[in-house]
């Protein structure tokens, strides 16, 4: 079957086995005896490239699933002992914007008896859900410096840098000074966002109100009203750069308005056989990030 589906990919026998690495008479000896099985011809021969006959065609695409099964057969059996069942993992509503699906599909590959479960939430929100067991891990961000909770674990996966951000289309005077951000209008993420808290914080220093004039969980919506000159928004540094928007944005730099992070993968131990797992994601991600 293995040497039919390659003759029928190729279109002929000798690229057949060039991709098979043995001779062309052994690919044609085991088409004959396939074909001798099945008790008709599945190539016609007659034609260049290689073309098939109407059984061949109606043979191929079962011949593929049988040829996908056996490997998963193998697969199986070479991965006996791998950790198997669902994993729930929450991730912070800030770090859905970096996509999930490379990590993900890496890890299924190095665990393909491993269900990955995603849930998104604020990352106190999901330091609860860990805590709770409602979740076996979490990817989260705390302001840099603040240590984990005492009763879980962690592995700290990156850094995250939160900047102000302005329309290049600024119609009001220029923003050099914390001060100078009274009356501004903010289009930030819903309550909940550990970072805006900051920035409440921040300002209520100055003796400034924070005026929220939209509240979007999309950060390129929020970039797309900043460019708009609608307000200023508080966003991931890393976003911000690969923005297709980013040449109409500028970052306002200023003491005092610095809101450094850092990214964590947490969790409880033990975590049901799912320690070797989160070890795996934790590095995919680390070098992801």
């Amino acid at each position: 079957m293995r040497a039919f589906v390659s003759v029928a990919d190729a279109g002929s026998v000798s690229l057949a086995a060039r991709d098979l690495y043995v001779t062309q008479s052994a690919v044609t000896r085991r088409l004959q005896r396939l074909e001798a099985s099945l008790g008709t011809p599945l190539v016609d021969r007659s034609t260049r490239p290689v073309g098939l006959t109407g059984a061949g065609q109606a043979a191929l695409e079962r011949c593929r699933r049988l040829l996908n099964d056996v490997r998963e057969v193998r697969a199986a059996m070479a991965n006996r002992d791998l950790p198997m069942g669902e994993i729930r993992i929450g991730v912070a509503h800030a770090l859905t914007e970096f996509t999930l699906t490379g990590p993900v599909g890496q890890l299924r590959r190095k665990f393909p008896k491993v269900a990955p479960r995603l849930r998104t939430g604020w990352s106190r929100e999901l330091l609860e859900g860990v805590r709770s067991r409602g979740l076996d891990a979490a990817v989260i961000l705390l302001p840099a410096g603040e240590p984990l909770p005492a009763d879980m674990v962690g592995k700290q996966l990156g850094k995250e840098r939160l900047v102000v951000i302005a329309s290049r289309r600024v119609d009001h005077p220029p923003v050099r000074r914390i001060e100078d951000l009274a009356g501004v209008q903010w289009i930030l993420n819903p309550e909940g966002c550990a970072a805006r808290a900051a920035l409440r914080s921040t300002l209520l220093r100055a003796n400034i109100d924070m005026v929220v004039a939209v509240e979007a969980y999309n950060y390129e919506l929020q970039l797309a009203l900043v460019a708009q000159n609608r307000g200023l928004s508080l966003v991931p540094e890393r976003i911000v750069k690969r923005s297709r928007l980013r040449t109409r944005l500028q970052a306002l730099r200023m003491p005092g308005l610095n809101f450094p992070l850092t990214i964590w993968m947490v969790y409880f131990q033990p975590v049901s056989g799912f320690e070797a797992v989160i070890a795996e994601l934790s590095g995919i991600l680390i070098k992801s990030f």
